[in-house]
């Protein structure tokens, strides 16, 4: 009898969480991005703006920069697109924002929105390409 309104509120908080919680990407769609793709495009947006195309082993070096952990959403400005590709067809791409000491890159897969982290030497990376 007492039961009933403990178990709608734990319904009600449950719910909440999955609307608002982030994730990272599936873990199979994170280790193909990681050890699979064979190039990559990013596209800087902030200061003069730029790219950079990345082939072969750079792609791997360059993948070391992200977790397969959530970051939380921030106020940041949109620094860039990264595009990821397998023999020259997109495999997944993510809008990139940095942050005071690391950032995230948030991905649209099958209709659900991901957010994995950048880790702090890659946060590092990305700012010291943006040219004022």
């Amino acid at each position: 009898m007492y039961m009933k309104p403990y178990f709608a509120l734990l319904f009600f908080v449950f719910a909440i969480h999955l609307a608002y919680c982030q994730q990272a990407l599936p873990f199979k769609t994170y280790q193909t991005m990681r050890d699979s793709t064979t190039a990559m495009d990013v596209i800087m947006m902030l200061g003069k703006g730029g790219s950079m195309s990345l082939e072969g082993r750079n792609v791997q070096l360059f993948n070391q920069f992200f977790d397969n952990a959530t970051a939380k959403k921030t106020e940041a400005p949109q620094a860039g697109l990264i595009m990821w590709l397998i023999n020259g067809r997109e495999f997944i791409s993510g809008n990139y924002y940095l942050g005071d000491s690391s950032g995230y890159v948030v991905f649209k897969k099958d209709d659900k929105e991901y957010i994995n982290r950048i880790n702090a030497q890659g946060n590092t990376f990305f700012k010291s390409q943006i040219k004022q």
